[in-house]
């Protein structure tokens, strides 16, 4: 029976050490795991050669036709705020430079205001509102340490805007103005008549971005771009009328000039590194 007890508690000790040995290496593995994304937030970010990703864009846009005659102040034109929603995709060189091409709902608007009338009339035509984009990037300041893609960058860009070449709309208004109780009113007439062009619209932009990275696949964006027209895109011919007299004509002319404010969140899709291995930076000797 002694012989028995002395056989299990020899058994007992034989395996215990092994058993311990396993519980050791499975209660490490999680504490080397833990260095390695230490060492990658702290070292990975100058090492990243390129990166890929995609954008979702959040936008307002500003527009206002030019317009050449006024009539004395009966008509005018507004500046438009529209909002708009746009993707693309970019690649990343070194954190510092950067490439992006989309596609925006970003129609071009002109509107015409009367604004001296009994009540203030409105029209309002815009393109079919496709807009494509090619932008370059460059970041000039850094605020996140080694990862870089935190910071200040500018930006330059064109976007092409297809559009109908048809008319787009048009409209005819009747008036009368009273100088006196006994003299005949005067007749008043204005016609308008709005087309869009017939060969692409293209718009260049300026623009500076704060990027914020908030985690190693997103990144938030802040934006503030400036928009010229390059040629026209809504043209509007304004005809007006008193009485019998000469007719003045006025033309509103929409290129797409304007500003854009946006919010812009990128997800990481790809990223190369110069090392195989973000702990060969600090050595894999020094890893304990």
């Amino acid at each position: 029976m002694m012989k028995r007890y002395l056989m299990y508690i020899l058994f007992g000790l034989a395996v215990l050490p092994a058993y311990s040995q396993g519980i050791t290496d499975y209660y490490r593995l999680p504490d080397r795991v833990h260095q390695y994304d230490r060492l990658l937030l702290k070292y990975g970010g100058p090492m990243v050669r390129d990166r890929w990703y995609v954008a979702l864009d959040g936008f307002l846009t500003t527009n206002r036709a030019q317009l050449d005659n006024s009539f004395d102040g009966l008509i005018e034109s507004d500046r438009i705020i529209r909002a708009g929603m746009g993707g693309a995709i970019g690649w990343s060189h070194r954190e510092r430079w950067a490439v992006e091409a989309g596609y925006a709902r970003m129609p071009i608007q002109t509107q015409v205001s009367i604004s001296n009338a009994s009540y203030p009339i409105n029209f309002r035509y815009q393109t079919i509102g496709d807009a494509f984009m090619l932008r370059g990037k460059r970041r000039v300041l850094s605020t996140s340490g080694p990862w870089l893609r935190s910071g200040f960058w500018l930006s330059g860009g064109i976007w092409v805007l297809p559009n109908s070449g048809e008319q787009e709309g048009r409209f005819s208004l009747l008036g009368y103005r009273y100088r006196g109780r006994s003299e005949t009113p005067d007749t008043l007439r204005l016609v308008s008549n709005t087309n869009a062009a017939s060969r692409p619209t293209a718009v260049a932009e300026l623009g500076a971005e704060y990027n914020v990275r908030l985690s190693n696949s997103l990144d938030l964006g802040f934006s503030v771009r400036k928009r010229w027209g390059l040629n026209p895109a809504l043209t509007t011919d304004v005809r007006y009328t008193v009485n019998q007299s000469a007719p003045q004509e006025a033309q509103l002319i929409s290129r797409g000039s304007g500003m854009n404010y946006g919010i812009t969140l990128r997800y990481t899709l790809a990223i190369r590194r110069t090392v195989p291995d973000v702990l060969d930076v600090q050595g894999k000797p020094r890893i304990r």
